[in-house]
């Protein structure tokens, strides 16, 4: 099957300006010959050329095309790109007439599977092409072309030099010396750094994983507090439905926004009144109150006119150790009571005054939702891992810190053979990592979750 030519739509389908189709195999110039008309005899590497696509004598489409010679392409074959107007029925016609012409319809993620068979990118930078594309933040987005950009592959080379040869020396220990002291040995520094490294990479993680998927806000408080408001000042759109009608919201709207790159989820849930006789009003609290067992960060909304009540008692109840920020509302309003006031109840915590109505402070309510998701000291965490990698990267780290300990120890006590087998064991993880050493189940699992012409 690799040795098929292959056809498929690369960008999204559906009605737009632009559709590209990629051709990728032996067959392609022989395809191209047979579909654009006036193909030239030697068509230029990368140039664009504009033609039309014939069928027969006809011509059914204007397309602007680019051939990409082996090795010197994507896949390391020869592709061919060809854009067209992207209308599903011109879309459907040119790629039934190139299969017609020799080609088959590509299987998901089958373009760059062959690029990783024929060496143009390793395991991890085939992997971080499909998690860029899918990435939710611009920062994870940022990490993965890090990934794909070859960052991560390099430092797993350096690993894998310093123990390759770190190995050699010591089957030179084995082969000719009488006394097998693996003092000659020097490269234990390089393996603490590794180490150190490595332990960072796995750390952050999750803390990766929660900046791809996004941080869960839920703005709460009692009816008619303005909630909903609120809800729409922060997303600079009338999203939730308000009315001056307490129980307006009786169950929850959310949206993203992406504030520096970074998604956050907005969750407007419906306001608590424990005097509610409503059965739907009464769903809606309760839902709500899974939402926030289950958020990363409450804005707790209080009411300056009417003050604290039973219903404010309760929430904080249910807020109080989570992460919060608690947004005193109506601070506009002449019988408005003071923070200070209020903040009594609250043993001093910080309560920000706005007024939704009039648009006041909540900038400052955005800025400190914002700082408390702010990413810090990027260095640290510019890689970023999936799980297949953070298993073999786990387990990697663990070989490197036994071989440490063993060339660290007494020389005399250690028997050479051992470091040599646990290199041999860590150059084993590093070529799974990479994909020098893995089976076919391993890369369809990988493959198949790939977009059709990716």
């Amino acid at each position: 099957m690799d040795r098929d030519t292959v056809a498929a739509l690369s960008t999204p389908p559906g009605r737009g300006g632009i559709a590209v189709i990629r051709v990728s195999g032996a067959e392609t110039k022989k395809i191209l010959s047979r579909i654009i008309e006036k193909y030239p005899k030697k068509p230029i590497h990368a140039k664009a050329f504009h033609s039309y696509i014939i069928e027969g004598e006809k011509r059914i489409e204007e397309c602007l095309w680019t051939l990409f010679k082996s090795p010197m392409s994507y896949t390391g074959e020869d592709l061919a790109e060809i854009s067209i107007h992207s209308n599903p029925f011109l879309i459907e016609r040119v790629l039934e007439l190139i299969i017609k012409n020799g080609a088959r319809q590509a299987m998901p993620g089958e373009f760059t599977y062959r690029a990783f068979k024929n060496g143009k990118m390793d395991l991890i930078q085939a992997e971080s092409v499909n998690e860029l594309i899918n990435a939710n933040s611009g920062y994870y987005a940022e990490m993965k072309f890090g990934n794909l950009d070859g960052i991560f592959s390099e430092f797993l080379y350096d690993i894998k030099e310093n123990l390759v040869q770190a190995g050699i020396k010591i089957e030179t220990i084995l082969e000719f010396q009488e006394d097998q002291n693996l003092g000659y040995i020097e490269f234990s520094e390089n393996l603490k750094t590794s180490s150190e490294y490595l332990e960072k990479i796995i750390s952050n993680r999750r803390m990766n994983e929660l900046f791809d998927k996004g941080r869960k806000i839920v703005i709460v408080g009692k009816v008619n507090v303005g909630k909903s408001s609120l809800f729409n000042r922060l997303l600079l759109e009338d999203r939730s439905i308000t009315s001056s009608e307490p129980g307006t919201t009786r169950d929850f709207i959310r949206e993203k926004i992406y504030p520096d790159g970074i998604p956050l989820e907005l969750i407007d849930v419906a306001g608590l009144n424990s005097n509610s006789s409503n059965e739907i009003e009464k769903d809606g609290i309760e839902r709500g109150k899974d939402i926030i067992d289950e958020s990363d960060m409450v804005v707790f909304i209080l009411d300056a006119e009417t003050g604290i009540d039973e219903n404010d008692i309760e929430l904080y109840k249910l807020i109080k150790k989570k992460e919060h920020i608690i947004v005193l509302n109506k601070t506009d309003l002449s019988k408005a009571k003071s923070v200070k006031e209020i903040s009594v109840f609250f043993n001093s915590e910080e309560i920000i005054p706005v007024s939704v109505l009039k648009n006041k402070n909540i900038e400052t309510v955005f800025t400190l939702i914002k700082d408390r998701f702010k990413i810090t000291n990027t260095g640290d965490i510019a890689l970023s891992i999936n799980l297949r990698q953070k298993d073999l990267l786990s387990k990697l780290n663990i070989v490197l810190q036994t071989i440490r300990k063993n060339v660290d120890m007494n020389k005399t006590e250690v028997n050479p053979e051992i470091v040599a087998e646990e290199i041999r064991e860590a150059l084993l993880i590093i070529g799974k990592l990479l994909g020098k050493v893995t089976d076919d189940d391993i890369l369809n699992g990988i493959f198949s979750g790939f977009c059709i012409g990716k």
